[in-house]
């Protein structure tokens, strides 16, 4: 593999790197804060935030890390819009560092530099970071996890084998997808040119069983508890082949369009198109070193593909935005030899225009997607609904909120915004939000919010407010924004109080 001579700028300015991580989360969580001024923050984000106030081994959907990361983050920064853009986009900024270490472990100097810059041209670490997710969290886990991947093959060290053992058995706990990201490090472990050396070492069993003890109360939640993700899995498997193919093949071309910048600017830096890299691919195969590097670079997106066609899901951007930190190294590699301190010259200057022209106009983004957009956290009224349902309920029972219900968005919004930080009681279902028992809503009351048109929130809500005691009021709201009042949204909000 071509290494150029150059010290490794974080043996030679480790401040450098860190001082540039810092800009990039500072300007990037300044451009998301302003560009979403007008909007709530997304329901994934709010979901998280709920999730993560219990700390359960599990939830419905997801493994927890990535909602205990949100809940313990709130313990200490207000609920507020500003501080969960500062949550993702510092994850994305970890995620930046675990690249540039992983990619300094196949190359170094201005190649190095390139390849980092250059995944800023991707909008996976910018634009796609600011939501916050079961996704976007293997923006930080996915390089983390293969650098310690690659430097226990390389040196079998005990303490490189327990840290890829820990980012593992986190990726795993944040979402099923990381059986990709183990899959990948195992195939890139039996080409490794030191795998009988690392096999008959201690260093790969030491990995597994920090996965394991890592993973384990998860496993056992899900024994214990019928299993809630897997079966959510299985509802999102089986939509057919065509389905699956069309979703295959939108992936493949979202892929390509997402990294069309780094592709131009290497081709017509180096004269090297996709042909050429074919070749190359081809000829360099046969070094071992050079397999590593495709394998963790190409075949998470060939898995991903396989996983989809095999059990007719959709895998599409969103779930690959954390897989791709060697794909600019790896094209750089197929090209020819040269040209990389151009390379990263220009990409360098193309990120700071990007991240410039993206802050200046930030306020038109967020006027443009308020008056234009169809994007309904923009438009919502979810803070207003919090606001004035937390007053009905005040004004109803004299008592702080505890518990809150209803339509998906809006329950969520009531739990991030209202002042008395009450839980959610999932969409009315015990199975969903397992820790909410009957007993405690008989005790503390419940508040439900269901969208008036959504039918099967007012049906669930009508099974648990049955009682002659419940108060049921109906309210329209408007959500506004520098003069402009978005569609206004009529709500049924219903109190039931407290039994005491």
């Amino acid at each position: 593999m071509a290494i150029s001579g150059e010290v490794s700028l974080t043996q030679s300015r480790p401040r450098a790197t860190l001082s540039a991580l810092a800009i990039f989360v500072s300007l990037w969580s300044l451009y998301g804060v302003i560009s979403a001024a007008p909007a709530s923050i997304h329901n994934d984000m709010a979901e998280a935030y709920v999730w993560g106030r219990q700390f359960e081994f599990g939830y419905f959907q997801h493994p927890p890390f990535w909602a205990w990361i949100a809940g313990l983050w709130f313990e200490v920064f207000p609920r507020a819009d500003w501080a969960f853009t500062l949550l993702a986009v510092l994850n994305a900024g970890l995620g930046l560092y675990g690249s540039w270490l992983l990619i300094g472990d196949f190359a170094d100097g201005n190649r190095r530099l390139a390849a980092t810059v250059l995944l800023l041209l991707t909008p996976f670490y910018t634009f796609l970071a600011l939501k916050y997710n079961a996704n976007s969290i293997f923006l930080s886990l996915w390089p983390w996890t293969m650098h310690f991947c690659v430097v226990s093959l390389d040196k079998r060290r005990l303490c490189d084998a327990a840290l890829f053992g820990l980012f593992m058995g986190l990726a795993l706990l944040s979402k099923y997808y990381a059986l990709i990201l183990g899959a990948t490090c195992f195939v890139a472990a039996l080409v490794h040119p030191s795998r009988r050396a690392y096999f008959t070492s201690v260093s790969p069993y030491v990995s597994l069983g920090v996965t394991a003890l890592v993973f384990a109360p998860h496993v056992w939640w899900l024994v214990t508890g019928d299993a809630p993700p897997v079966q959510y899995f299985m509802q999102k498997t089986g939509l057919g082949i065509k389905t699956a193919v069309m979703a295959c093949i939108t992936l493949l071309v979202g892929v390509a369009a997402f990294h069309s910048i780094p592709i131009a600017l290497i081709a017509l830096t180096k004269r090297a198109y996709p042909n050429v890299w074919l070749e190359a691919f081809r000829t360099r195969w046969c070094e071992h070193r050079f397999r590593v590097l495709a394998i963790l670079a190409v075949l998470p997106l060939l898995l991903t593909l396989l996983s989809g066609l095999a059990f007719s899901l959709r895998p599409s951007t969103n779930m690959t935005i954390a897989i791709f930190s060697l794909v600019p190294l790896l094209l750089l590699e197929l090209s020819a030899s040269g040209g990389d301190e151009r390379i990263y010259r220009s990409s360098r200057s193309l990120v700071v225009g990007i991240t410039l022209t993206a802050l200046v106009l930030s306020p038109a983004i967020a006027v443009a997607k308020f008056w234009w957009g169809s994007d309904n956290n923009y438009v919502e009224p979810r803070k207003e609904l919090a606001r004035e349902a937390t007053r009905i309920w005040h004004e109803t029972t004299g008592l702080p909120l505890k518990y809150v219900a209803g339509s998906q968005r809006y329950e969520n919004a009531v739990a991030f915004y209202s002042t008395d930080r009450p839980q959610v009681f999932i969409h009315l279902d015990f199975h969903r939000a397992q820790w909410i028992t009957s007993e405690g809503i008989q005790r503390e009351g419940l508040l439900i919010v269901c969208a008036k048109d959504d039918e099967k929130c007012l049906d669930s809500s009508a099974k648990i407010t049955s009682s002659a005691n419940a108060v049921r009021t109906e309210l329209t709201l408007e959500h506004s924004f520098l003069g402009h009042t978005a569609q206004p949204v009529s709500f049924i909000v219903i109190v039931l109080p407290p039994r005491r």
